[in-house]
């Protein structure tokens, strides 16, 4: 037995020593390889991907940049570690047997132009997006700079579309991205986000209708507009639903996500900046106007007053009218400014003005000067920037001042916390903005009704009758239009604004995996604005003024957790859940004095009756959770998971909660498989997303109109109990393919959208008290396509030439309305054309009347040789928006000399032009030279009722009648037309100084530019711009040009001094 017991502690002694012989194998055989990873400033670097290659080992550094990497066998000495991290170079180091390595990785150019923005602020990188995003940089918005930048952006972005208001300096601009899907314009819109703030680009124009209206609207600008192009550092173009999905009720329209510069100089000292920018503006396009006929009406002679060459031609109702006598050389009784009474005593040779429209503009100039100041250290950055611009518009006394401010702050509380912070500031005054629109107090207006071809712009200065001065003008001609003197000196749009666009964030990460954002930021502005009319004036005999106070804000505030990990060696994974909470506020006030007491004394206190008030108060909150998962397989296939559920005040108490998925895809081909060597890159992606867009407030619940005084009257919206908000379903595709070593790529994109629940109004019996109720209604479809062509036909050190070329095609289809509503007017502005949706139809559908015709299609003539009657049935004579839009950007370098020239153009789309109506109807374009002399017999027929036979009409008529008549206002047919362009966007030559030159004088950088942009415009569109759309009530409508103001050529220089 003992013996026995003997043997087992001798059997137990051997399996001891053999497990120990094991272990300590199995120890001797494991590897280890540890060390840090930092930057090129030695700081570290968190959440870097250390991978060995060719095996499933994969770890990640913590926060202090260090890792750790475990292997269960020993490795050969020539095994690779690989090193990667978003916006780096990728980084390979042979371990030769080391189990230490610290890495140091160094910033790619290439690769950082490759991290987008994304919704919510969040950076990711290119490849692995399932959606249509496109980056640009900020010298494709301070290049070639305008008053409004955002109009920078045309042709530069495949499905972007910039429209201008044609209303003055400020420059407003309505921005859609792929067309239009909602049958509420406004909400077509495009979100613009700041610095993960969301800042309105509402036009805050006065609410007067553009087309004969009490008053004319005016231009005070945008938001976005008051951003200083000098502080973006990029901006990213979110496309789709599909991209914005997280943003829920106001995804609708794609966003804009701009991210303004930072202090980034670690360890380098101060930073200075100094840009100077001087611009010029010219009118860059003309009507093609007539110079052989005169003033007057069907007149063989011209007489200012009774003479005794006859009666009186050149007032009343020949006034601005261009029938009159030819000009030969002959002598007639004009107006005389110095005589008195400006009777003329003398005849005075009958000559053409060729300048008698542009000499009431004048060259306009913008100059800029900008200084930024940025530094930093390890933990901290800064960055402060000053910009002042000042502008002398095209009309005298018209144009605007601006100062921004604007300052970034980063500070690294400890390896954990990071503090964010950005606020700019805008302070924006003017002393006169003109006002727009076809209506009296417009310049336009009377340019189009106030002047013929043998008047002198001299005569209508001074503005006042003598010794009335104050309290009649001078109308030497015509009484309708006021005089446009008195209109740039005296009838006054001031304007006082101030902006603070700012944000406050809070970055905690508990571990390389996990962290937390805290944002709140906020968009607020308040204006000042004081409008006043003098005494004579057509609409306000005893003058007028007015004072306004418009304040608005809103504030958002967000909270994102996120995690990250690794899943079975070969899966990345990140979840995120987070919170938004907004709140918006509008306050209008304001108080009219619609008669003066006395003359020019603008006050309030000096209104002949009672003071009338108007106010208006909105507010709106909308909370919201949202959720984002990411899956990532090898970095060759990449799955997004969104989701938002929104709660809006907007809408009635059981419908307030939406909620908004998307699900998106991208693959990469290249790396799944084997494909030809010539492609570098290769990326399908798939998307599906819903979101919406939210109502107005107050839609939903009864509440009272504020009317004259204090009083009240009953509303005539009969609320709507039910409301739900429009939801737009998406369906995006697209491939990115690059070849040659990334010298070819090419970017298509495919979508198809369904919007539904668009609101209409139904139309009630106003016995009921009300005009109208609004229900949810409606589908409408919009498809397109759009294509980005990239190439680098040159690479070399001393020559290089970077191509682009970008093309979009969209169209919206209306397939359902309520049974209730046959057609919808989007836009109607009295001009007896309208902008439609009918079913069946394409959205922006333009009806009106036109020419009644034969079977064969020939214009039916009356029995006194003008057209007959239009025909009463209204019919569709176009479409408002593009067939397709494109631009072709070419870049060259060329050692120290950069030039760059693009195209901008747009086939299709239509246009109602009210001025092309009036110069023609008027006799003053070359369209109305043909039968001046021996009258005009129409191409046409005449209809004989009797016999039911059609006859050529053989009746002449005065060139007078026939072009009245021809291009009369209620015939759409003959004034709407093709809005086809071809623009010379931007041309720019910079030429920077050789460094060896400037680093002596401590410069980084000196530079000097040349640009033009909008230089020529080629066009049929007899007015000034195809591209103009019309400022009405506020809102920019297209398809319809009302008396817009004409678009300029820009020259300018810019100077930029880097320290």
């Amino acid at each position: 037995m003992k013996s026995f017991t003997k043997l087992k502690r001798q059997v137990f002694r051997l399996l001891h020593l053999a497990v120990f012989c094991c272990c300590a194998n199995l120890a001797s055989a494991q590897t280890t390889i540890r060390g840090v990873i930092s930057d090129s400033l030695k700081q570290p670097l968190p959440g870097v991907s250390v991978t060995l290659k060719g095996t499933s080992l994969r770890t990640t550094t913590t926060v202090d940049g260090s890792y750790q990497l475990s292997s269960p066998s020993v490795l050969p000495k020539s095994s690779v570690l690989v090193a990667k991290y978003i916006g780096f170079k990728p980084t390979e180091i042979t371990i030769n047997g080391r189990n230490s390595l610290n890495v140091v990785l160094y910033e790619d150019d290439v690769i950082l132009q490759s991290v987008v923005v994304t919704a919510l602020g969040i950076k990711r990188n290119e490849k692995s997006l399932g959606y249509s995003a496109q980056t640009v940089q900020e010298n494709a918005v301070k290049d070639a700079k305008t008053n409004n930048w955002v109009n920078s952006l045309s042709g530069k972005v495949a499905g972007l579309t910039v429209q201008g208001t044609g209303a003055g300096p400020m420059g407003s601009s309505r921005i859609t991205l792929r067309g239009e899907s909602s049958l509420n314009l406004e909400n077509n819109q495009a979100l613009i986000i700041v610095d993960g703030v969301p800042v309105s680009n509402r036009i805050t124009g006065t609410k007067y209708s553009s087309h004969l209206s009490a008053d004319s609207p005016v231009d005070y600008g945008s938001g976005v507009s008051d951003i200083n192009p000098d502080d973006i550092e990029k901006i990213t173009v979110l496309k789709g639903p599909g991209a914005t999905a997280l943003y829920g009720s106001r995804a609708a329209g794609g966003a804009l996500i701009i991210t303004t510069k930072s202090g980034s100089r670690k360890g380098k000292g101060l930073g200075i900046t100094y840009n100077m920018n001087y611009s010029m503006d010219d009118v860059n396009r003309w009507p093609d106007y007539q110079f052989e006929y005169g003033e007057g009406r069907e007149a063989t002679y011209y007489s200012y007053m009774n003479s005794a060459d006859g009666p009186v031609t050149a007032r009343g109702v020949a006034a601005g009218r261009a029938w009159g006598p030819k000009f030969n050389g002959q002598m007639y009784f004009q107006y005389d400014p110095n005589t008195p009474g400006n009777i003329p005593t003398e005849r005075t040779p009958w000559v053409a003005n060729k300048n008698y429209i542009s000499d009431f503009f004048r060259m306009g100039n913008t100059i800029s000067n900008s200084i930024s100041v940025e530094g930093g250290s390890e933990n901290s950055s800064a960055r402060l920037s000053l910009t002042h611009l000042k502008n002398s518009w095209i009309l005298e006394n018209t144009g605007y001042e601006r100062i921004n401010a604007a300052l970034s702050l980063n500070q690294k509380i400890s390896d954990k916390l990071k503090v964010t912070g950005k606020v700019n500031y805008t302070n924006k005054t003017s002393d006169n903005l003109p006002a727009a629109g076809y209506n009296n107090q417009s310049m336009m207006y009377f340019l189009i009704l106030g002047t013929a071809p043998n008047i002198q712009s001299s005569w209508f200065k001074p503005y006042w009758e003598k010794d009335l001065e104050g309290v009649q003008q001078k109308s030497p001609f015509n009484t309708g239009p006021d005089n446009p003197y008195l209109d740039l000196y005296e009838m006054l749009n001031k304007m006082t604004k101030h902006g603070v666009l700012g944000n406050l964030a809070a970055n905690y990460t508990f571990n390389p995996k996990l962290d937390l954002m805290i944002r709140s930021g906020v968009d607020m502005a308040f204006e000042e604005r004081q409008q006043q009319r003098p005494f004579s004036m057509t609409k306000f005999p005893r003058g007028m003024y007015r004072e306004q106070k418009v304040f608005n804000y809103e504030i958002n505030t967000d909270a994102l957790l996120s995690y990250k990990n690794k899943a079975f060696s070969t899966f990345d994974y990140s979840v995120s859940a987070g919170a938004n909470s907004r709140k918006q506020v509008y306050d209008f006030a304001g108080i009219y004095a619609n008669q003066l007491a006395q003359p020019a004394v603008y006050q309030i206190s000096n209104s002949l009756d009672l003071a009338e008030t108007d106010a208006e108060k909105s507010f709106r909150t909308v909370n919201s959770i949202y959720g984002l998962a990411q899956v990532s397989y090898n970095e060759k296939v990449f799955v997004d998971l969104t989701a938002r559920n929104d709660w809006s005040s907007a809408l009635p108490s059981k419908n307030r909660s939406f909620f908004y998925p998307s699900i998106s895809s991208s693959f990469i081909l290249n790396e799944i498989f084997e494909l030809p060597s010539a492609i570098s890159f290769s990326k399908l992606r798939l998307s599906w997303a819903q979101v919406g867009n939210d109502t107005k407030s107050y839609q939903t619940a009864r509440y009272y109109d504020k009317v004259y005084g204090n009083n009240f009257s009953n509303p005539s919206l009969l609320f709507n109990a039910n409301f739900k908000p429009e939801i737009i379903t998406s369906l995006e595709s697209g491939l990115d393919l690059r070849m040659f070593k990334n010298r070819l790529g090419l970017d298509v994109t495919l979508y198809s959208n369904n919007s539904r629940n668009q609101i209409l109004p139904i139309p009630l019996d106003p016995v009921s008290g009300y005009n109208n109720f609004l229900v949810n209604a409606g589908l409408i479809n919009s498809k397109g396509v759009e294509v980005a062509l990239s190439g680098k036909p040159v690479v070399s050190k001393a020559f290089s030439w970077n191509t682009t070329l970008t093309w979009a095609r969209n169209r919206s289809y209306v397939k359902e309305l309520d049974p209730r509503v046959p057609n919808y007017v989007i836009s109607n502005h009295n001009t007896n054309v309208s902008v439609e949706a009918r079913v069946g139809g394409r959205m922006g559908d333009m009806y009106g009347k036109g020419f009644q015709r034969s079977p064969e299609g020939k214009i039916i003539y009356s029995s006194v040789g003008l057209p007959a009657p239009l025909d009463p049935v209204l019919r569709k004579l176009g479409n408002a928006f593009a067939d397709w839009k494109g631009g072709l950007l070419n870049e060259f370098s060329i050692k120290n000399v950069r030039l760059s020239v693009l195209l901008d153009m747009q086939k299709g789309g239509d246009i109602f032009s009210q001025t092309s109506h009036k110069n023609n109807t008027l006799g003053k374009t070359k369209v109305t030279l043909p039968g001046r002399d021996e009258g005009i017999i129409g191409d046409g027929v005449v209809y004989n009722a009797t016999t039911g036979l059609y006859t050529p009409n053989t009746v002449k008529v005065s060139a007078s009648s026939y072009y009245d008549n021809y291009y009369g206002i209620s015939n759409a047919e003959v004034n709407i037309y093709d809005a086809s362009f071809l623009k010379i966007r931007e041309v720019r030559a910079e030429f920077n100084l050789p460094k060896k030159l400037i680093q002596k004088a401590g410069m980084q950088q000196t530079s000097i530019a040349i640009y033009g942009r909008d230089l020529f415009n080629f066009t049929k569109f007899p007015g000034f711009d195809p591209e103009s759309g019309n400022l009405d009530n506020g809102t920019l409508t297209p398809g319809v040009e009302l008396a817009q103001f004409p678009s300029t050529r820009t020259m300018g220089v810019n100077l930029t001094f880097k320290f």
